[in-house]
C-alpha cells in the first residue's frame, strides 16, 4: 500500500537575524517515506499557520489536500511544502521591503520595514536548515515561493531579488497598493524592476470581490510591468482573475491547484473558454477590460493576458489584445475571443458616459444590547448617529463595480449573527448610487 503524505510541525524555530522564534509546518509527499534515495522540489509558503490548518476566520488553504489530489491524479510531481508562520503584529514589518516605489509611510499601519532581513532569514537560516533536515532538490529550477496578500507582496520582492534561489513564484491577491477605503487615496507598495530576471514560472492572481483592499487594476498594472520585461504571457507568466474570489483563505484554497500545476505540474489541453467581465462600457469613464478564462482538462484555469478578439461592429467598439475595450459610439455589439481552437462571445453595450465612482449611504441598525461605546465596522468604520439610538452610518464613494464580501463587526470582535447563531456574511457591488440599510438582529461573541 502506498504511503500517505504527512504533516510535521517544527516548533519555535529560532532566527538569530530577526531575534524571534516561529513555528514551521512541513508537508512531506506520499512517496517520501518509501524512496529513501529520492529528493524533492520545495515550495516555501508565507503565513504557514493558515495553509494546512484553519486561520482566525475558520478557513484554511488545505494545501496538503490539494497537493495530495494532484499527485494522486498524476498531474503534479511530488514536492515538499514548508509553511513559514508569520509573527502576528510583526507580519507587516517582515513582509515589507524598503525599496524604491514602496510607499510604506502611507500604509494603513505603522511599518518598520525589515523585509530584507526577513528575506535573509529565509535564504541564510531557514533554507539551509530545511536542506539539512529533508531530502530536497536544490537550485532555482526546483525551488518556489508562494504567498497571499502581504505574503504575495513579499513573495514578489524576494523572488525578483533572488532568482538564483527561487525560480518559481505564486503571488495570490498581492497587496501592491494601500487604498484608503474612505478617501480612496492610493499608496503604491511594490518596486518595479527594469530588467528581466531568470524566473521560469510566475503566477499572479486576484479576485473580483476583494473590495478596495485589492483592486484588480493594481494587480494587472504590476503584471503588465512584468510582461514589458519580456516574460512570455500565458506561458512563463500566468494571470488569473477569479470572478467570484474574495480576500479569504477559502478562495485561495479554491484556486490554489492552478498555481501548483503552473509551477510543478501538467496543465493539459484547453477544454473550455468563457468571456467574463462587465457588460457595459462608456465612451467617457473608467477603462474596462474583459476577462477571458480558459479552463484546461486538468482543472487548471487562467485568464488570457493576450488573445485574439473581434468586435462584430468595429464602429461601436474596438478591442486590444489585452482585453481592453475601446468604445467608439453608443450601441451594442458582440465581442468574440479565440484561443486554442476555442471561442466565446459576449454582448457589450456602449454608453456615452459611466461614472468613475458611485456614492453610497450605508445605515446599520444594531440590537439594543449593543454597548454604547462599541466601535462598528463593515469594510470601513461606521459612526454612531447622534440622537438615533442603535443607528450607525457611513457615507462614502466607491469605485464603480468594486465588489465586497464583508461582515458587520464590533471592535471587541463580535460579529453579526443569524437566528441560528452563525456569523452573517454580506455582499455589496458598487453598480449605482444608492442607499443600503441593514439590520443586525444579534451578535456572535468572540471565543
Amino acid at each position: 500500500m502506498r504511503s500517505r503524505s504527512s504533516l510535521l510541525k517544527i516548533e519555535q524555530f529560532y532566527s538569530a537575524l530577526l531575534n524571534n522564534r516561529r513555528d514551521l509546518f512541513v508537508y512531506l509527499p506520499p512517496g517520501y517515506g518509501e524512496e529513501s534515495g529520492r529528493r524533492y522540489p520545495v515550495l516555501y509558503v508565507h503565513d504557514g499557520q493558515n495553509i494546512f490548518h484553519p486561520a482566525f476566520n475558520g478557513y484554511s488553504w488545505n494545501l496538503h489536500e490539494t497537493a495530495d489530489r494532484l499527485v494522486q491524479n498524476g498531474l503534479m510531481e511530488e514536492i515538499i511544502i514548508v509553511g513559514i508562520a508569520n509573527m502576528g503584529m510583526q507580519r507587516s514589518d517582515e513582509f515589507t521591503h524598503e525599496l524604491e516605489g514602496v510607499d510604506y509611510l502611507r500604509d494603513k499601519v505603522d511599518i518598520r520595514p525589515i523585509g530584507q532581513l526577513y528575506e535573509q532569514f529565509i535564504t541564510d537560516e531557514l533554507m539551509p536548515y530545511i536542506d539539512s533536515l529533508f531530502r530536497t532538490k536544490k537550485g532555482p529550477e526546483h525551488t518556489a515561493m508562494m504567498g497571499s496578500s502581504r505574503g504575495g507582496q513579499v513573495t514578489y520582492h524576494i523572488g525578483m531579488r533572488r532568482p538564483d534561489l527561487f525560480g518559481k513564484l505564486a503571488i495570490l491577491s498581492p497587496y501592491f497598493y494601500c487604498v484608503d477605503p474612505v478617501t480612496l487615496e492610493e499608496a503604491r507598495q511594490y518596486h518595479t524592476w527594469t530588467d528581466k530576471v531568470p524566473l521560469s514560472r510566475i503566477w499572479i492572481d486576484s479576485g473580483s470581490c476583494e473590495g478596495t483592499l485589492i483592486l484588480e487594476k493594481h494587480v494587472r498594472e504590476a503584471t503588465e510591468s512584468l510582461l514589458r520585461l519580456g516574460y512570455k504571457p500565458d506561458d512563463e507568466l500566468v494571470y488569473y482573475l477569479d470572478p467570484t474570489g474574495t480576500h479569504s483563505e477559502k478562495d485561495w484554497a479554491a484556486r490554489v491547484a492552478s498555481p501548483l500545476l503552473h509551477m510543478f505540474g501538467v496543465k493539459g489541453a484547453p477544454a473550455k473558454l468563457s468571456l467574463e467581465g462587465e457588460e457595459i462600457a462608456g465612451i467617457r469613464g473608467p477603462e474596462m477590460r474583459l476577462n477571458p478564462i480558459t479552463e484546461f482538462d486538468s482543472g487548471f484555469k487562467m485568464s488570457l493576458l493576450r488573445a485574439d478578439y473581434a468586435a462584430e461592429d468595429g464602429t461601436i467598439l474596438e478591442m486590444r489584445e489585452d482585453g481592453t475595450l475601446v468604445p467608439g459610439r453608443e450601441g451594442e455589439t458582440a465581442v468574440k475571443v479565440s484561443y486554442g481552437g476555442l471561442s466565446a462571445t459576449r454582448s457589450i453595450r456602449v454608453a456615452g458616459e459611466l461614472k468613475e465612482h458611485v456614492t453610497l449611504e450605508l445605515l446599520v441598525h444594531v440590537p439594543a444590547d449593543t454597548p454604547e461605546t462599541a466601535a462598528l465596522y463593515s469594510w470601513i468604520p461606521l459612526r454612531r448617529e447622534a440622537g438615533e439610538p442603535g443607528l450607525y452610518s457611513a457615507r462614502l464613494t466607491v469605485p464603480l463595480n468594486a465588489a465586497f464580501e464583508y461582515r458587520i463587526s464590533r471592535g471587541d470582535g463580535a460579529v453579526e449573527a443569524d437566528q441560528a447563531g452563525q456569523a452573517v456574511t454580506r455582499f455589496y457591488k458598487a453598480e449605482a448610487d444608492g442607499r443600503l440599510e441593514l439590520t443586525v438582529h444579534s451578535w456572535k461573541n468572540p471565543r
